[in-house]
C-alpha cells in the first residue's frame, strides 16, 4: 500500500485515539492469573495485542470478545496456567514476550517462545537474566540473547535488592510477574523511574506493593489476584503523532480526546510545553487509578530545548516524533541518553536520521546525543518505509507538514499499534 500526501491549507478535527497499548498488555496478562472474571473496556485492537491474547488462550486462559474493545479474561489464578503443546508466538510484540517471559518463569513445564523476523533481533536476556539470577532456567535458543526464547519453569527466589542497570518497564514488569507467580518477597531499584502501570494495576488488584521514587516492595503477597474490571484511556503515544501535525503545520487545531496522562508516560507534554508548544490540557479526570484529559492543540512558534536523558523513558516511543517538531524549531535541539532508540522494533535511531533527512531536515547522532538543527521547513519526498510502525507514523506526520507531494509506501505495519491511523489521517481537514 502507498500513500500520497499534500499539506493541506488547515489541519483541523476531533481525534479518539485507540486505548493505551501498555495498559492493554498488562491488563490482560494480569487478569489472566487473577481469581475471577474481568472486563476489560477501551482495550487496543491491534496486531501486538492479539498476540497476547492468542498466547494466553494458549496457556488456558478464557478470553470473549463481546464488542469493538470489550473483553471478558477469565483468571485461572497465581499458578493455574497450562504449559502449551506449541510454540507460542509473540509476533511483532517485545511487550508481549518480554512480560510472558517472567509470567512464565515459574510454569510448571516448558514453554518455547518465537516471534516474526524483527522480534527475532529484539534482546531478551536484559530480562531473563535477572530472573536466571533468582533461580529461573530461561534461555535464548540461538544462545545470542534473542528469540526464540525457551523456557524451564523453577523456582523463583529473591531475597536481595534487585538494582536495575536501565529504566525499563517491560523488565520491571517481567520481575513482577516472576515474583507474583513465585510469592517471593521482592525488592526493586530502578535508575531513572519508567513507566508505573504495572504497580498502579497491582496496587487496585489486591497487592500491598509499596512505591517510594524508583523503589518497588512487595513484603507480603496475596494467595489471589483480585480480578479487576478496567477501562483503559487512549495512548498517548496514540496521540503523540497528532500532538506533532497540529504544532508543526502553520494552520492547525486538533482536539484529542481521552489521553492517557499517566506521569510516567507524559514526558512528551513537558518537552513540548518547554519548546512553547500550544497545548491546553482540559477535562482532566481519573479513570481505572490513571491520570485522563483532552487536549486541545495549536499551530505553535518552537524553540529549541536541551532534553536530559532523565526525561528519556517517559517520552521514549515518541523522541522520533520530538526530532521532527525540532526541525521546525528555532535554533538547536539536543536529546540526550538516546541508546534506547537502536533497540525496538527497528533501530529507531539510525531510522529517524534516514527519514527526517529525506524531508531536508539537519539531524546528526553523536555519541548518546540526538542534534537537531531547526530549519524551519521540510519539503515532500519518496519514502520506501520499513516496518515499524512508529516509523510510518513519523513519515506520515513530516509528510502532512511539508511542502510539496510525498508519496510513502508499505505503509500497512501501521495495524501493530494504530489500526485506524490512516482513517484518522485522513479525518483531519
Amino acid at each position: 500500500m502507498e500513500k500520497n500526501i499534500v499539506r493541506t491549507d488547515q489541519l483541523k478535527g476531533v481525534i479518539n485515539p485507540p486505548g493505551d497499548k501498555s495498559i492493554s498488555h498488562r491488563a490482560l496478562i494480569f487478569n489472566a492469573i487473577a481469581n475471577k472474571k474481568a472486563r476489560i473496556t477501551g482495550l487496543l485492537e491491534s496486531d501486538d495485542t492479539q498476540s497476547t491474547i492468542n498466547c494466553l488462550k494458549m496457556l488456558g486462559v478464557g478470553i470473549q470478545r463481546h464488542s469493538r474493545g470489550v473483553y471478558d479474561v477469565q483468571g485461572v489464578g497465581l499458578n493455574g496456567l497450562k504449559s502449551p503443546s506449541e510454540n507460542l508466538d509473540c509476533g511483532n510484540s517485545g511487550t508481549t514476550m518480554r512480560l510472558l517471559i517472567g509470567l512464565l518463569a515459574t510454569i510448571d513445564g516448558q514453554v518455547r517462545l518465537i516471534g516474526d523476523q524483527s522480534l527475532q533481533s529484539r534482546p531478551m536476556d536484559r530480562v531473563y537474566d535477572y530472573l536466571n539470577e533468582l533461580g529461573g532456567k530461561i534461555f535464548s535458543e540461538n544462545d545470542n540473547g534473542c528469540a526464540p526464547i525457551i523456557i524451564q519453569g523453577s523456582k523463583i527466589e529473591n531475597n536481595d535488592p534487585i538494582k536495575l542497570k536501565i529504566p525499563s518497564a517491560q523488565i520491571k514488569s517481567a520481575i513482577l510477574l516472576a515474583s507474583l507467580t513465585a510469592r517471593s518477597g521482592l525488592e526493586l531499584i530502578e535508575p531513572i523511574k519508567s513507566r508505573d502501570h504495572s504497580e498502579r494495576l497491582l496496587s487496585s488488584m489486591g497487592v500491598d506493593i509499596q512505591v517510594d521514587e524508583k523503589k518497588i516492595s512487595i513484603q507480603d503477597f496475596p494467595k489471589n489476584l483480585e480480578s479487576l474490571d478496567i477501562v483503559i484511556p487512549g495512548d498517548i503515544s496514540a496521540a503523540a503523532p497528532w500532538i506533532v501535525a497540529a504544532l508543526i503545520h502553520p494552520n492547525a487545531e486538533i482536539q484529542i480526546n481521552n489521553v492517557g496522562l499517566n506521569t510516567t508516560r507524559s514526558g512528551i507534554i513537558d518537552i513540548f510545553l518547554e519548546m512553547g508548544g500550544n497545548i491546553s490540557i482540559i477535562n482532566k479526570r481519573v479513570i481505572g487509578n490513571e491520570q485522563v484529559a483532552d487536549l486541545i492543540v495549536n499551530s505553535s512558534e518552537l524553540n529549541g530545548v536541551s532534553i536530559t536523558k532523565e526525561l528519556i523513558p517517559r517520552a521514549i516511543d515518541e523522541i522520533p516524533l520530538v526530532a521532527l517538531a525540532a526541525c521546525f524549531a528555532k535554533n538547536i535541539t539536543t536529546i540526550n541518553g538516546i541508546d534506547e532508540l537502536k533497540v525496538k522494533e527497528s533501530n529507531r535511531l539510525v531510522n529517524t536520521i534516514d527519514i527526517l533527512s529525506k524531508f531536508g531536515g539537519n539531524i546528526i547522532s553523536q555519541n548518546d546525543q540526538l542534534i537537531i538543527q531547526g530549519v524551519g521547513k521540510l519539503n515532500g519526498c519518496t519514502i520506501m518505509c520499513n516496518d515499524d510502525h512508529r516509523m510510518i507514523m513519523l513519515a506520515g506526520i513530516a509528510a502532512c507538514a511539508s511542502e510539496g507531494k510525498s508519496t510513502l509506501m508499505n505503509i500497512n505495519s501501521v495495524g501493530v499499534s494504530y489500526p485506524n491511523f490512516w482513517e484518522d489521517f485522513d479525518s483531519l481537514v
